[in-house]
C-alpha cells in the first residue's frame, strides 16, 4: 500500500507494529507500536522507509505504512 509515498508524506502504521533503530555506531534497537500511530517520511529505500517517529528517526518495512489523507475534492 505504499504507491506514490515519497519523503515528506505523513504514514499511518498499524498497531502492533515493529519499528527498527538502524543506525550507524549506534546498538540496534526496536519498538513495536502499542497503537496505531502517524510518522513523516525521511528517506526511502528498496523495501524501507526511514521515518520521523516520536522524536527519533526510524527504520519501518514499506509494507507496514500507509498514506495518510483523502483524495482533493478538486
Amino acid at each position: 500500500m505504499t504507491e506514490n509515498m515519497q519523503k515528506g508524506d505523513l504514514v499511518w502504521i498499524p498497531q502492533h507494529t515493529r519499528l527498527h533503530w538502524l543506525r550507524k555506531d549506534s546498538e540496534k534497537r526496536y519498538l513495536v507500536t502499542d497503537a496505531p500511530r502517524t510518522a513523516v517520511i525521511c528517506d526511502e529505500k528498496d523495501r524501507s522507509y526511514d521515518v520521523f517517529f516520536d522524536g527519533n528517526l526510524w527504520t519501518i518495512n514499506k509494507a507496514y505504512t500507509y498514506p495518510m489523507g483523502g483524495r482533493s475534492a478538486g
